[in-house]
């Protein structure tokens, strides 16, 4: 019964960090807009997104 658990543990730990495609929107006081498409975990591509932020223009992955 242990073992089971473990493995539960383990494989959902796994899928978290799968890598995926996310797209980063910007939005500004004019628009919204598509920045772009990158792969990686969650945390990687919202740092690429927050990374495109400029001015008064904030990115984020596209919810």
């Amino acid at each position: 019964m242990k073992t089971l658990i473990y493995i539960s543990i383990f494989s959902a730990i796994g899928f978290t960090s799968c890598k995926k495609n996310y797209v980063c929107e910007c939005k500004n006081s004019n628009t919204t807009y598509v920045a772009g498409e990158t792969e990686g975990t969650r945390n990687k591509a919202k740092k690429y997104c927050q990374d495109l932020s400029s001015g008064d223009t904030k990115c984020n992955i596209q919810q």
